[in-house]
């Protein structure tokens, strides 16, 4: 059973998201997490796991890595990604077009500005190379 805190680093491969889906619902479930708000981390861990491998940027003989924290402060969940896959600030606005009829709408951004807007607060920066993105959603 995870308690408290909950860190783990996994490789960017899109294989690595099942055991960490189910490491974040046991954390979920430790700590009593709303079903609501697990998913919804989730969905946010699944669009930069997946953005980290398909637009990272690696030097030759660099493994990609991802490391995931959560913890509970203050009534709230704070989720803590790090990543190396270059330097990306997705907390940058992106313009993304939500009212056109989805067929006539370029491809992409979409996830990063869901993962916006379901968060109470966020945050990035890039230190020493390492891609630092804190979320913070309300549990209370």
């Amino acid at each position: 059973m995870i308690t408290g805190d909950f860190n783990v680093q996994i490789s960017a491969r899109v294989s690595e998201l099942h055991d960490l889906y189910a490491m974040v619902e046991t954390f979920g479930e430790a700590q009593e997490l709303p079903n609501r708000t697990v998913f919804i981390i989730n969905l946010a861990l699944e669009e930069l796991v997946t953005n980290t491998l398909v637009h990272g940027t690696f030097d030759d003989g660099i493994e990609p890595e991802i490391n995931i924290g959560l913890s509970i402060n203050n009534d709230r969940v704070i989720v803590v990604v790090r990543s190396n896959g270059g330097e990306f600030d997705p907390t940058q606005d992106s313009n993304v077009d939500t009212t056109s009829e989805l067929e006539n709408r370029p491809i992409g951004g979409l996830g990063l500005h869901l993962i916006k807007a379901q968060a109470d607060d966020y945050s990035y920066e890039f230190v020493d190379g390492i891609n630092l993105l804190t979320l913070e959603y309300n549990i209370s």
